[in-house]
């Protein structure tokens, strides 16, 4: 054997084996095998827009998995308030509320920064269904709009023994409504197995 292919054989040698020491380093770091989580989510979230909001305070429940590499996948979904308007004179009375649900599918990548934190960059889809009720005089008027969201968000955490908290921000668009997007913070409380 020449010294050029004894010399290719020992680097691609020490690539090959570097290469499967880095894999079997990031297996150890990922964990055992898959987690699985709930969480409860309170907080708020507004859409930038002229109209009555169907957004503000928000509490919902999300479930999702850890893999063992460290892609997170999650399902949600999320009440909002939203508001009431109202006003009368002495002819006519007007009445108006709008709340929505957010449901979502979440995917993203786990960064653990140390033991026990994770921040999580996620992307986002789902659907809100806003719920309006009017009130005009004697004419009453009840509807359901549903309208895709996507966007993307980030989750902040605090891993403990079997529980974590944290923060997940958003900021999503709504197509339909292109010069509306959503912002919105909640504080999360969850477990872990």
């Amino acid at each position: 054997m020449s010294r050029v292919s004894a010399a290719a054989v020992l680097v691609i040698g020490l690539g090959f084996g570097g290469a499967v020491a880095r894999a079997d380093d990031a297996t150890s770091q990922s964990g055992p095998g898959p987690r699985w989580h709930l969480d409860a989510r309170a907080g708020w979230a507004a859409s930038w827009t002229t109209g009555q909001s169907y957004l503000g305070l928000g509490v919902g429940l999300a479930g999702g998995v850890t893999l063992r590499v460290p892609y997170h996948l999650e399902i949600g979904a999320l009440y909002h308030g939203g508001s009431t308007v109202s006003a009368e004179n002495a002819t006519i009375e007007y009445w108006s509320r709008n709340s929505s649900v957010l449901a979502h599918a979440a995917a993203g990548y786990d960064v653990k920064f140390d033991e026990g934190v994770v921040v999580r960059p996620q992307l986002i889809i789902g659907c809100v269904v806003i719920s309006d009720s009017m009130r005009l005089g004697e004419v009453t008027r009840k509807g359901l709009e549903p309208l895709f969201v996507g966007g993307f968000g980030l989750v902040a955490l605090a891993e403990f023994e079997g529980f974590h908290v944290g923060l997940d921000m958003r900021a999503l668009a709504v197509p339909s409504r292109i010069a509306s997007p959503i912002g919105g913070m909640y504080a999360l409380f969850g477990w872990e197995h």
